[in-house]
């Protein structure tokens, strides 16, 4: 492989490392466990992302009111639990209304 393909194919994938995922609010109407985090198809991108670097961070978007305060940090709770470090998760209340999460470029 020359050295033009090989930077091409590094600028393809370094590109794929960055991801959103917004977090539906029916997620929240039912019961949560590990096993329904981990179930929930809208944040498997960010979480494909956040393992596929091991220097990668999520950052958990939410808006300022009480109830996005309260399921990002349940959010994060959960994701603790499943063994996502802590010190790679960022919070950010820069949102109007809602939750989602992101793997930003570094």
């Amino acid at each position: 492989m020359n050295r033009l393909t090989a930077f091409l194919i590094l600028m393809m994938t370094s590109g794929m490392l960055h991801a959103a995922c917004d977090i539906p609010q029916s997620f929240w109407d039912w019961p949560r466990s590990a096993n329904a985090v981990l179930s929930l198809k809208e944040i498997r991108p960010c979480i494909d992302s956040y393992l596929s670097d091991p220097k990668s961070k999520l950052v958990i978007h939410h808006g300022t009111g009480d109830e996005d305060t309260l399921h990002s940090g349940e959010l994060r709770a959960w994701l603790m639990s499943l063994a996502i470090d802590p010190s790679r998760i960022a919070d950010a209340s820069d949102m109007p209304k809602g939750l989602s999460i992101e793997t930003p470029d570094r």
